[in-house]
């Protein structure tokens, strides 16, 4: 594989590294001690959303693996999600002034909602195409090092320009972070880079698709669930396999 591929790659996963580090170091700031939320009321919003993204994961992927179109499998995901993320992501940082705290609650639960959800819609797919662009173990750690990066100098980008650019001291706002207008910037310019950052992925990349074959069997949709909440409880597991045997006689006829 080139490395015009791998660096194609791996810049889409700037968007991710963007989103994740405005999550973890700016949105309860803002939402808290900016737009006047209690931090339980933030920490709920976001802990909702993030219930949602993990319930979205595997339907995105099962979406994903079943897809078939010219474009492949993959690409049609990553091609649609990129402007609803970076709209998404930037209606995070402009919520309406007029809102009082239970609208801007419940604003928040929506955008961040709906970022987590676009994100996933193209994050789950880029990832998965990892295999199908090559085949090779060495040459698949390879690549996949170059969407860690890429995905970590996103969000180390986007923090420092938001400390250094967007969020500084003025005569109104002795602290920066706590400069209302600077996270709308900030929002912006973060949308732009993450548009930017799938855009180009999904472009160098398209060269690339492969005709994938379907499934040998049909997947059931409630096959990912399986695997994602019972395969990790051996607790569960095996409860379920004993009460049969200490119950008595007619639970195990």
């Amino acid at each position: 594989m080139s490395l015009p591929t791998k660096l194609f790659y791996g810049f889409g996963s700037v968007a991710f590294g963007v989103k994740d580090n405005g999550f973890s170091y700016f949105l309860l700031i803002f939402y808290n001690q900016v737009m006047g939320l209690p931090a339980e009321t933030v920490g709920l919003a976001i802990m909702v959303a993030l219930f949602v993204d993990a319930f979205l994961d595997p339907i995105v992927g099962q979406a994903s693996d079943n897809f078939r179109s010219k474009w492949g499998r993959r690409h049609p995901f990553m091609y649609a999600a990129a402007i609803p993320v970076a709209v998404s992501y930037l209606l995070l940082w402009s919520p309406p002034k007029s809102l009082d705290h239970q609208g801007l609650f419940f604003y928040l639960i929506g955008t961040a909602i709906l970022i987590r959800s676009f994100i996933t819609c193209y994050e789950i797919p880029s990832s998965a195409l990892a295999a199908e662009l090559t085949t090779g173990y060495d040459e698949r750690t390879k690549l996949l090092s170059y969407r860690f990066l890429f995905g970590w100098i996103g969000g180390l980008v986007m923090y420092f320009a938001a400390l250094k650019v967007f969020l500084t001291p003025d005569a109104a706002h002795k602290v920066g972070q706590l400069n209302v207008e600077g996270y709308a910037h900030y929002g912006v310019a973060a949308a732009l880079l993450m548009l930017g950052a799938i855009l180009i992925s999904a472009v160098g990349t398209h060269g690339q698709i492969r005709s994938c074959a379907r499934p040998r069997t049909a997947s059931s949709t409630c096959r990912p669930w399986r695997a994602k909440w019972w395969a990790p409880c051996p607790t569960a597991r095996s409860c379920a396999s004993w009460w049969p045997t200490c119950s008595g006689p007619w639970p195990a006829a």
